[in-house]
């Protein structure tokens, strides 16, 4: 009988210690849920755009701040600066499509009395498809578009083939005018492509290429959880600029 209580007194013990092991083992917490925001209708008189082509007299033209020179040479990387002056933005964007902007931003300036232009683009129509492929059929200008984080501002990539920049629209003054006139301001963040002997995909703009020296990809940009691109995405802030129409910029 004593031989009997003992092994049960045993058997006890035992499934405790495997009952406590069981509860102890951490279970893992599921990834919190991104909360995208919703996209905003800029307004204006043609109510976002229709969608249509660019015009050479569209957009505007504004005086660009950069950060330093230091900054400027970087960015340039395809030859040295001199004394660089008259430093100009150019943002030429319509809608391609709900309200995601497409179109082309140029930065220029003058060094050595020759004047130097950076041309960047989204297309305005969609991701070529091919088996497995990521984003096939996506805009291209998926990610450019006016939003509210307690202001209405916009964030959007644009790319040619040195590497790809983020316009950020933070500030506005608003006309009164009922049809989201007024003029913006902001700033460029630039990311270089790596030097490398890999060939640029023909198929994908680099904030839909996901690793590889034409990555441009910013969580931030694309999830909208900040205005900003990050330094540890590679991305540096080129400059800033204001009194921009936003009508004219955005063909509105």
């Amino acid at each position: 009988m004593k031989n009997t209580l003992y092994i049960i007194m045993i058997l006890s013990v035992m499934l405790g210690i495997g009952c406590s092991s069981n509860k102890s083992t951490p279970v893992a917490a599921p990834p919190p849920e991104v909360t995208v925001p919703d996209v905003v209708d800029p307004g204006g008189p043609n109510g976002g755009g229709t969608g249509g082509g660019l015009s050479t007299s569209s957009g505007d033209v504004v005086t660009f701040v950069p950060t330093n020179l230091t900054l400027f040479n970087a960015y340039v990387g395809t030859h040295p600066i001199n004394n660089p002056k008259d430093f100009k933005l150019s943002v030429n964007l319509t809608n391609a499509g709900g309200y995601k902007y497409a179109g082309t931003i140029k930065i220029s300036y003058v060094d050595n009395g020759q004047t130097f232009e950076g041309s960047f683009e989204a297309g305005s129509g969609t991701n070529y498809s091919y088996n497995n492929g990521k984003d096939n059929g996506e805009l291209e200008a998926k990610y450019n578009y006016w939003y509210n984080n307690g202001k209405v501002v916009f964030s959007g990539f644009f790319q040619d083939q040195f590497g790809s920049i983020v316009l950020v629209i933070d500030s506005s003054v608003d006309q009164g005018d009922g049809q989201g006139g007024g003029y913006v301001g902001g700033s460029i963040y630039f990311k270089n492509f790596a030097q490398s002997m890999a060939t640029q995909s023909p198929y994908r703009k680099c904030w839909f290429i996901y690793d590889g020296p034409y990555d441009c990809r910013s969580t931030q940009v694309i999830n909208k959880s900040s205005l900003y691109p990050t330094e540890a995405e590679g991305y540096r802030k080129l400059g800033t600029f204001s009194g921009m129409s936003k009508t004219r910029a955005f063909n509105l």
